[in-house]
């Protein structure tokens, strides 16, 4: 399905058994309550959603969407729309790391939006990883090894000083909203485990990364210009496609809501 013949109809799409799905027929400048509990549902289900048809919003109703969902990031070290520090500017991007967003933060982010205003013809999608599924997969000694473990983040990658502000948080964290345990490394901003000698870190880690990004966990969203993807930063990894042509243009507005407290084990 590429469009919705009765826009006014909640249509739910699942992508892949790995998680996701495509959604017509909500308008989150017209959302109540009981929309942005259906939101949050599909969420916790899919893990990543594609709501569709919302081109009309504006910089300011899409802060309000994510604000209902916490407070809005400010990142701090990318671009972001003129008035508004907590709205970033996401242009041509030709890297593909799966990461959790800014998990060298504190208080990492929640759900994370992204609007698509200007889109290629072709690709310039996103994937994402489920990471409960890669944690389910584990064999009983693994998950017993890595439970009580913990990683150091940093975000040196947008900012060398980062490195003296290191945060730490579980290798495997407990969903707060679902009971659900999920892996929670990733090979952008987790440096190292602590209580491992180096060697061990970096070999628990490196099988870690490719285990957690492995084919049977991944789903793809596509996007039309209006497209919100929204995914939980909690229970999925993600990574851009740089699969489009150089010469076409691709423009997103994003917002990140923020996790009420620190990821748990």
């Amino acid at each position: 399905m590429s469009a919705q013949e009765n826009p006014d109809q909640l249509t739910i799409k699942p992508l892949t058994g790995a998680g996701g799905a495509e959604v017509w027929g909500l308008d989150i400048t017209k959302m109540d309550d009981s929309d942005y509990l259906k939101v949050n549902e599909l969420m916790l289900e899919y893990g990543a959603i594609a709501l569709h048809g919302q081109a009309h919003a504006t910089v300011e109703e899409l802060r309000a969407f994510g604000q209902h969902y916490g407070e809005l990031d400010i990142h701090g070290y990318s671009p972001t729309v003129e008035g508004f520090d907590d709205v970033m500017t996401i242009g041509q991007l030709r890297s593909e790391a799966f990461h959790s967003d800014v998990s060298w933060k504190e208080l990492p982010p929640k759900y994370s939006m992204l609007l698509a205003r200007k889109v290629p013809s072709l690709g310039g999608g996103t994937l994402y990883a489920n990471q409960y599924k890669a944690y389910e997969d584990l064999s009983d000694a693994m998950k017993a090894f890595i439970d009580p473990l913990f990683a150091v983040h940093d975000g040196r990658q947008f900012d060398v000083e980062l490195m003296k502000h290191p945060v730490t948080h579980p290798v495997v964290i407990t969903h707060p909203e679902t009971g659900r345990k999920a892996l929670y490394v990733n090979r952008n901003f987790t440096q190292r485990i602590v209580d491992l000698e180096p060697d061990e870190s970096r070999a628990i880690l490196e099988y870690l990364y490719k285990h957690s990004t492995r084919t049977y966990y991944q789903f793809r969203i596509d996007y039309e210009v209006g497209t919100i993807a929204m995914w939980d930063n909690r229970s999925v990894l993600h990574s851009p496609c740089p699969d489009y042509d150089v010469s076409e243009e691709r423009l997103m507005h994003r917002v990140t809501a923020l996790c009420d407290a620190r990821p748990m084990q």
